[in-house]
């Protein structure tokens, strides 16, 4: 056998043996059923034969996602992330069908939430939420809450929105303990109430603390 032939077949011998590690490594990625698994794949594999599957898988597991979280910020990150993705036509109608008839508002406003704020470059950490004044009128509820985090304790004024209950704070731009926090909605999850953001800017969510 010459030597050039020889080459070639240990060429050949190499690119099958990569491509089988690739196969069972996108198969393995497809396996775990998340986004991180995708990532991870991509990164060992950039130039990979399986990267535009890979970006259609990524896509099926955000929307699945924001389907099992079922909240506004779930399907607006969908969105953004996907302006002209193949679910992006069902957003409106998801929308449109989030209950909120299983809320109470006397256990929301009695309710004590603990939580996380994310501000991008950092987290701030809700040790303690609460509804405290509580205040009807014909344009809806408004309310004093006090709110403790890792970094202050203050009082934050707000509205609820009955209908929906969409959660409006109203923080005064000359306070210099401000949270900054972004509108957000109360939902039913798992017989526990949540509060989550409904801004894509800014992600935040409070649970119901059983005391």
């Amino acid at each position: 056998m010459s030597n050039h032939l020889f080459l070639v077949l240990i060429l050949l011998v190499l690119t099958c043996a990569c491509q089988n590690e690739e196969d069972k490594s996108w198969q393995l990625a497809l396996q775990k059923n998340s986004n991180a698994a995708i990532d991870s794949f991509l990164l060992d594999y950039p130039d990979s034969k399986y990267s535009m599957d890979a970006s259609i898988q990524k896509e099926t597991f955000a929307w699945f996602s924001a389907k099992a979280n079922n909240t506004v910020y779930g399907y607006k990150k969908y969105l953004v992330n996907y302006p002209d993705g193949k679910f992006s036509k069902e957003v409106p109608s998801r929308l449109d069908a989030i209950k909120t008839d299983n809320i109470s508002l006397k256990e929301l406003t009695a309710s004590t939430f603990i939580g996380k704020i994310n501000y991008g470059n950092h987290e701030t950490q809700v040790l303690a939420f609460k509804f405290a004044n509580i205040n009807k009128d014909s344009s809806g509820i408004s309310f004093l809450a006090k709110i403790n985090t890792s970094e202050i304790r203050k009082d934050i004024e707000g509205r609820i929105n009955p209908k929906n209950f969409s959660i409006t704070f109203m923080e005064d731009p000359k306070d210099k303990t401000m949270l900054n926090i972004t509108d957000g909605r109360a939902y039913m999850k798992e017989n526990k109430i949540m509060l989550e953001s409904t801004n894509v800017n800014q992600y935040w969510n409070l649970i119901k603390y059983n005391e």
